[in-house]
């Protein structure tokens, strides 16, 4: 009868789990992958939702917050604000999709060189 084996490790041998990068270090990744392509896609979708939340307003949306009172295009970007957590997934979802695109991919290829690290 072989002896039990116990479940967990002697102290030392183990390693700490692998941390989760921050936002910040995985927009710099990603940068550093796709240059300005993703720079693009970052300021056009924050033009998209800017500009969605200005319409929304000017159709009739009244915010009653903070927002109100700094007008239409104050309010849209207090809005666009709140929602930057969800635009910047967006991003990350986004960009390496665009850069699939074979025009896109040609140009990224030829000058990755000009912004790699």
């Amino acid at each position: 009868m072989k002896p039990s084996t116990p479940d967990i490790a002697p102290p030392g041998t183990t390693t700490a789990p692998a941390t989760k990068p921050s936002l910040m270090a995985r927009f710099k990744a990603l940068m550093v992958d796709y240059g300005p392509l993703a720079i693009a896609v970052n300021y056009v979708i924050f033009g998209l939702v800017i500009v969605g939340f200005w319409a929304a307003i000017r159709a009739g949306f009244r915010p009653e917050s903070t927002g109100a009172q700094a007008g239409a295009w104050g309010a849209a970007y207090i809005a666009s604000q709140a929602v930057k957590p969800l635009r910047l997934a967006a991003v990350f979802v986004l960009t390496p999709l665009i850069a699939r695109i074979p025009p896109v991919a040609r140009f990224l290829a030829k000058n990755k060189h000009k912004w790699s690290f």
